[in-house]
């Protein structure tokens, strides 16, 4: 390993605790029609494309529960969520080019389209076990998110808006030598 990326490969997972506690607090000024940045998950978009799927998973587990500690939603959802993002975003690591536009765009695009659903997914996963009887002396949050509202208000624009955010930080992206997976 060189010493050049000893410094981003430890700090990423200050960065990530940085970026989920800004994604739980500041991020609420930059809402643009109702969504907010997913700053943790462009963080671990970009971080699976320039170090592979190894390092992007470890960072997607770290950043997930820093997002569940800050949001206060159901603890580990958000690492279900972020891990498989990371996967498909680390396909562009060695099997396709990252310098080329679209791998970014599509990384961004596909890993915040599986967070979503995943996430949305889980807990309506949550919600329906809370009311079987095998759960019946535990108290569950009870969590509302409708599958098509969500979809349509929440997912998709995240989906632009985070893709878009991607596409202006391309060219810093593309001036990161390209590593061996970690």
């Amino acid at each position: 390993m060189t010493p050049n990326r000893l410094p981003l490969l430890y700090g990423m997972p200050l960065l990530l605790f940085i970026a989920s506690l800004l994604q739980s607090t500041v991020a609420v000024r930059l809402v643009v029609r109702g969504v907010k940045p997913d700053l943790v998950l462009i963080i671990v978009v970009i971080g699976s494309l320039v170090y592979g799927g190894k390092a992007g998973m470890l960072w997607a587990f770290l950043g997930g529960i820093g997002l569940d500690l800050f949001s206060g939603g159901p603890l580990g959802i958000s690492s279900l969520g972020l891990m498989p993002a990371a996967l498909v975003a680390s396909l562009g690591h060695r099997v396709l080019s990252r310098y080329h536009l679209f791998v970014p765009l599509g990384a961004s695009a596909l890993g915040t389209l599986i967070y979503g659903l995943i996430y949305v997914g889980l807990v309506a996963f949550l919600r329906e076990a809370s009311q079987t009887p095998l759960f019946g002396g535990i108290t569950l949050p009870i969590y509302q998110l409708p599958f098509w509202a969500t979809l349509q208000d929440v997912i998709v624009p995240a989906t632009v808006y985070n893709t878009t955010i991607v596409l202006f930080m391309t060219p810093l992206l593309n001036r990161v030598p390209e590593v061996q997976e970690i």
